[in-house]
C-alpha cells in the first residue's frame, strides 16, 4: 500500500504546478449552441412540411371525389299520373289473312301471340322536388 506521505507529496506537488489551459471557452459553448439550435430548426420546418404533405395526400386518396352540385329546379306536382302511350297499337282485323302471307304461329295452348310491347316508358313519379320528369332519381348524399 501507498503511504500517506506519499500520497500528500504527490498532491502538493500537483498543487503547486500551473493548470492546463482550458479546452471548452464560452465562444466555443455559444457557436456550438447556435449550430444545434440551426440544425433542430431546420429538421422542425423540414418535419412539418413533410407531414403537411402526408396528411394532403392521403386525404385526397381517402376522399371520394365531389361531383359539382347542380342548381335545384322545380319538380313535378305532387299529383300521380299515369304513363299514357303515344302510339296506341292498330286494332286487329278478324278478316281472312291472304294465302300468301306466312302462317300465324299459335301458342301451345291454342292462344294467338299477344301483340308486341308498345313504345312506351314509363315515367318514376315523386313527391322529390328535385327531380324532373324523366330524370333519372340520383341517390341522396346528405347524412
Amino acid at each position: 500500500m501507498v503511504r500517506e506521505d506519499d500520497l500528500r507529496a504527490a498532491f502538493s506537488a500537483l498543487h503547486q504546478e500551473e493548470a492546463p489551459p482550458r479546452a471548452v471557452t464560452a465562444a466555443d459553448l455559444i457557436s456550438r449552441g447556435e449550430k444545434v439550435r440551426t440544425r433542430r430548426r431546420a429538421i422542425a420546418v423540414v418535419g412539418s412540411g413533410l407531414a403537411t404533405v402526408v396528411v394532403v395526400a392521403v386525404a385526397l386518396a381517402v376522399l371520394p371525389g365531389q361531383a359539382p352540385v347542380e342548381p335545384a329546379t322545380p319538380g313535378p306536382s305532387p299529383t300521380t299520373t299515369s304513363p299514357v302511350p303515344s302510339d296506341p297499337s292498330p286494332p286487329e282485323s278478324t278478316a281472312p289473312t291472304p294465302a300468301t302471307s306466312a302462317p300465324v304461329s299459335t301458342s301451345p295452348s291454342g292462344e294467338p301471340p299477344k301483340s308486341a310491347p308498345s313504345n312506351t316508358t314509363p315515367v318514376a313519379v315523386t313527391n322529390n322536388p328535385t327531380s324532373s320528369p324523366g330524370q333519372p332519381i340520383a341517390p341522396s348524399t346528405s347524412r
